[in-house]
């Protein structure tokens, strides 16, 4: 009498059920992950963008300068320490615009960044400025002032889209004078 082969024909269920469920939980896993690549590179993007914007503003109060002469030569830059924060839009021009996108469209379309403009001094907290404007000369007690010397510093902050509670900011700052 012959006895029946052991030998296994096919795949069980079983088997099909924990193929499957390794198979989801590595596309569970490479879908995460571009999730969190894609916010990275997000997050990158608008700190790149506000970073140029900070460029482009101190280069601007740069190129202002001041007016060596004159009573009071940087008159010009520190009147923009009381100027009120600007709302600048990226957009898909490459372009900082201060038009707002339509109404309804997403930050997508135009991400909006606030830019400030700290001049120093005066002073209105403890800040110094690195290194400090007055600072003491080496090897003496006596207290060296740069004189018509501004400390500038431009301030780029946004909301990040996705948390809508997170702000971030990047912040530049140069010295200027006659």
């Amino acid at each position: 009498m012959r006895r029946p082969s052991r030998r296994r024909r096919g795949i069980t269920l079983l088997e099909t059920l924990m193929t499957a469920a390794v198979l989801i939980l590595g596309i569970g896993v490479v879908a995460s992950t571009v999730v969190s690549i894609v916010r990275l590179n997000r997050r990158n993007l608008a700190q790149a963008q506000a970073y140029t914007i900070a460029e482009w503003w101190l280069e601007r109060v740069t190129r202002m300068g001041c007016k060596a002469g004159e009573a009071n030569p940087c008159s010009d830059i520190m009147l923009m320490d009381s100027d009120p924060p600007v709302t600048l839009y990226w957009n898909a021009s490459g372009i900082p615009s201060e038009t707002p996108p339509p109404p309804g469209a997403s930050q997508e379309v135009a991400r909006p960044y606030q830019v400030t403009i700290d001049v120093d001094p005066p002073f209105e907290g403890n800040e110094k400025g690195i290194p400090a404007l007055g600072r003491q000369a080496p090897g003496t007690d006596a207290t060296l002032v740069m004189k018509n010397t501004l400390n500038v510093r431009v301030t780029v902050s946004w909301q990040d889209e996705l948390s809508r509670d997170d702000y971030h900011a990047v912040a530049l700052q140069t010295r200027v004078g006659p």
